[in-house]
C-alpha cells in the first residue's frame, strides 16, 4: 500500500480503504485475525496509534471486532448472534455491521396471549402488546418476529410505528425501561405455513427458530419473542478456550455422567 501523506486524505482513512479493500477482495475473509498494530505499523510504515485509530474507526462501523485478550477481526457479514454474550437485538447486530434493512408490520396490537406465554411474562391479568414483523435486506426477508410486550410499563406502546422504530430501542429511550438480561434458545425447526410463506414462499421448509424472554434489572419480565431466521442468512457464533486437557479419570467421569442421563 501507497501512503500519500501531503493528499486530501488522512493517512487512518487511507489505512481504514486499505483494509476494507483488503476485506471486499477476499483476502481477508470473515473472522480473519488481523495483524498485530505494531505490525501493521511497520508494514504500511506509519505510527502504531494512526493504525489503530483505523481499527477503531472500522470497529465502531462494525467491519472490524475486538476481542479484549485475543485481537482483532473482521466481523462477519452473515447475521450472527453470540451464544453467551451481550444481549444484542437482531437489528442492533445489523446496524454495528453497517448492513441497510427494512421492516414490514404485519400484525401489531393489545392481545390476550396464550396461557404459556402469559404465565412467562406476568402472574396479573394485564394486557399484552403483540407486534409482528418481518425484516428484509435488499427487499430479500431473513426475519419474522413475534413481540409480546408487558404493557404495564410502557403505556401507549401500540400506537408507536414500529416500521420506524425499533422495538429495544423504544422501551429503553422512550419509557426508560432498563433491560437487564435474557435467555435465549435455538432449534432448527419446521416453520408454520404463514410463517415459511413469509420467509421463503413454501411450507415445511427447516428454519432456525429462537426463542427469548427478557427481564428487566429489577428482575420483573417485560418482552417474549419467537423469532423465525432463514438458514442461509443466519448462524451462531461463539468464543470458546482451552485452559487445560482433561484427565483421563475426569473424561471417565464424564462418560459415566452422559451413561446415566442416557439411562
Amino acid at each position: 500500500m501507497n501512503i500519500t501523506k501531503s493528499g486530501p486524505f488522512l493517512i487512518y482513512q487511507q489505512i481504514a480503504d486499505w483494509i476494507v479493500q483488503q476485506i471486499s477482495s477476499g483476502t481477508w475473509p470473515e473472522h480473519y485475525q488481523l495483524p498485530s498494530e505494531l505490525d501493521l505499523a511497520a508494514q504500511l510504515q506509519v505510527s502504531r496509534g494512526t493504525v489503530r485509530k483505523a481499527i477503531a474507526d472500522l470497529t465502531k462501523k462494525g467491519v472490524l471486532i475486538s476481542i479484549h485478550g485475543r485481537g482483532t477481526f473482521v466481523s462477519s457479514r452473515t447475521l450472527e448472534q453470540p451464544l453467551a454474550d451481550q444481549l444484542i437485538a437482531i437489528s442492533e447486530d445489523l446496524i454495528q455491521k453497517g448492513i441497510p434493512f427494512e421492516t414490514r408490520v404485519i400484525e401489531s396490537g393489545l392481545t390476550t396471549p396464550s396461557k404459556e406465554i402469559a404465565s412467562l411474562l406476568s402472574d396479573e391479568e394485564v394486557p399484552i402488546f403483540y407486534i409482528k414483523r418481518v425484516r428484509s435486506i435488499n427487499s430479500k426477508p431473513i426475519v419474522v418476529l413475534e413481540n409480546y410486550v408487558v404493557t404495564q410499563f410502557c403505556q401507549g406502546i401500540e400506537r408507536i410505528d414500529f416500521e420506524k422504530e425499533r422495538l429495544f430501542n423504544t422501551l429503553e429511550k422512550t419509557y426508560g425501561i432498563e433491560i437487564g438480561w435474557g435467555w435465549r434458545t435455538f432449534q432448527a425447526k419446521a416453520a408454520p405455513a404463514e410463517i415459511a410463506e413469509l420467509l421463503l414462499g413454501i411450507d415445511c421448509e427447516p428454519l432456525m427458530f429462537m426463542e427469548q424472554l427478557v427481564y428487566q434489572k429489577n428482575g420483573l419480565p417485560i418482552e417474549y419473542s419467537n423469532v423465525w431466521l432463514k438458514g442461509d442468512s443466519f448462524r451462531l457464533s461463539a468464543v470458546v478456550k482451552r485452559d487445560k486437557a482433561l484427565t483421563t479419570d475426569q473424561l471417565s467421569s464424564l462418560n459415566l455422567i452422559n451413561l446415566v442421563k442416557d439411562s
